[in-house]
């Protein structure tokens, strides 16, 4: 079904196509997924729409630590050993009975516990549903990590391009046909059954081929590097969502304190509203509009984020392993670098959103939408420039063996965004300034966590972002907001092309200081060079 392949190291132009195959399908799983972020709200409520974006909160960081420590665990032991790659992919499945399988069940038991706490016991049922998409999903990734381990990178692109399909189809279907919460969430649960099943079909099971041969691998080195990349990642996670979880539980608690004075507001609005359609405020569902509104800042804020992770997978398998045990200086070349090119890509995306907000909102979403999250837009689109580095310096930390360095900032970045949103939030709720307050705390922890990320890289490695490229970066940005502010500019067509002026602003700026310029070509040519050389010395 699947051929053991003799060679598993590609040639140089293999691993250029298999660079550009992977890197391909992980911008379109980002296209996609925007896409269904932004059809959604236009078909659910308000109310419907929030209620997914905090059942998907809660799934999204399970299911990402599952499968992203999945493909790494598998794949590392795939890649050293090609020739057992069978016997690795049946270790993982074996490792995922052990463990995906537990932790999907564990996660539909707490399905009631998990609503309670949150005071909504409607989430009971779409929680114990996202359950199959974590147990699926932990299965789907060891077909994934046998073929990035394979270097079969067409097979596993196909796979992430034909998933983010079946997933989007889903999603938007079930939400077309009216289905609510609870078909949404079936939906992107069968999207998961269809994938294990071509996945299957596809990478082939272990032992079909006939290449299980000899006795079978322990799956105790598998579950221990698993975990110890999990930790990571799950502290990581959190704090893409810790935000979300206490809008939603602590709004609920302020709507249930104040149902008395909710019930006379609508008396006085709609006094007709209790007696012809029973209709009476929900603690739980004012709170999911809060939480939908909060999505939508969310979804584009991100895509900061999002692109630079799509770019990691171009950038970091382009340097060998050898650049962090080979001279010092190579690796301070390597970190400022990166660094760098990063920090200028997420902050040209994020001046565009930050500069015009509340227009670049109403470009995607309802006006309401728009003009409740124009300011936290703002203030988190920064905000995840942050996280970006943040995100790379853990990166850079993990791999160059200094996880529980990584581990300790991604922890107290996390306990900020908690105990920060835990007190700030209730204070913002009766002025209804939520969302900017949630944006600002959330950012500026992420601000933090990024400093400490790079003082850490500095001191243990000597080097992290030069001085001058943040002065130089720091007035392109300042300059491209203030252009943005000032233009009259309104209305869809006129906020594109306000979009390309602040953003062509900030360039020129960045080539005006130099920041950009002759030596950056230059570079690009060397990478493409040295991604060669590599590829003909494997």
């Amino acid at each position: 079904m699947s051929d053991e392949p003799k060679k598993a190291t590609p040639t140089g132009t293999g691993a250029g196509r298999g660079v550009l195959y992977i890197a391909f399908a992980k911008f379109y799983f980002m296209f996609v997924g925007l896409v269904v972020q932004v059809r959604l709200p236009a078909i659910l409520s308000h109310a419907a729409w929030g209620s997914y974006s905090f059942v998907n909160s809660l799934v999204s960081p399970v299911n990402n630590v599952l499968v992203t420590g999945s493909i790494q665990a598998v794949s590392k032991f795939a890649a050293a050993e090609p020739e057992k790659a069978r016997r690795v992919q049946q270790a993982g499945f074996r490792m995922h009975v052990r463990l995906g399988l537990i932790v999907a069940l564990l996660f539909i038991a707490a399905a009631p516990l998990v609503s309670w706490a949150f005071l909504d016991m409607s989430k009971t049922v779409p929680l114990m549903i996202a359950g199959l998409i974590i147990g699926g999903n932990a299965f789907y990734a060891v077909f994934v990590g046998t073929a990035n381990g394979l270097h079969q990178f067409h097979k596993q692109a196909g796979l992430d391009i034909t998933f983010a399909t079946l997933r989007s189809a889903g999603l938007v279907g079930m939400a077309m046909a009216g289905l609510g919460v609870v078909g949404v969430v079936s939906g992107w649960a069968a999207a998961v059954g269809a994938i294990v099943m071509i996945a299957a079909t596809w990478i082939g099971l272990p032992g079909r081929d006939g290449t299980l041969v000899g006795e079978k691998l322990p799956v105790k080195p598998m579950i221990q590097f698993f975990i110890g990349v999990a930790i990571y990642l799950a502290l990581f996670n959190a704090l893409m969502f810790v935000d979300t979880w206490l809008i939603k539980r602590l709004t609920t608690e302020y709507y249930a304190s104040h149902a008395d004075s909710l019930k006379a507001a609508v008396a006085q609005v709609v006094p007709w509203a209790p007696g012809a359609s029973g209709y009476h405020p929900n603690p739980s569902v004012l709170a999911d509009v809060q939480v939908g509104y909060y999505a939508a800042v969310q979804n584009l804020a991100r895509l900061s984020y999002q692109a630079i992770i799509a770019a990691t997978f171009v950038v970091f398998p382009l340097v060998s392993r050898s650049t962090f045990t080979d001279d010092r200086e190579t690796t301070k070349r390597y970190i400022a670098v990166t660094m760098r090119y990063s920090l200028i890509f997420a902050m040209a995306i994020a001046v565009v959103m930050a500069a015009n907000p509340v227009d670049v909102l109403g470009l995607v979403y309802a006006p309401d939408y728009a003009q409740k999250g124009g300011m936290a837009l703002t203030l988190l689109a920064l905000g995840n420039v942050a996280f970006s580095v943040f995100a790379i310096a853990g990166t850079i930390l993990n791999g160059a063996g200094m996880s529980r360095m990584a581990i300790i900032i991604a922890g107290l970045t996390l306990a900020l965004a908690a105990v920060g949103n835990f007190i700030a939030i209730p204070m913002a709720v009766d002025d209804g300034r939520v969302l900017e307050t949630a944006a600002a705390v959330t950012g500026s922890a992420m601000l933090i966590g990024a400093i400490a990320g790079g003082l850490i890289l500095h001191k243990q490695l000597g080097a992290f972002l030069p001085a001058i490229s943040l002065g130089r970066i720091a007035i392109a940005t300042a300059t491209a907001l203030a252009v943005g502010r000032v233009l009259p500019l309104h209305g869809k067509l006129m906020t594109l092309a306000e979009a390309v002026v602040v953003g062509v602003t900030f360039l020129v700026v960045l080539v005006a200081t130099r920041e950009l310029g002759k030596r950056d070509l230059e570079a690009i040519k060397a990478v493409r060079k040295k991604r060669a050389a590599a590829g003909g010395e494997s």
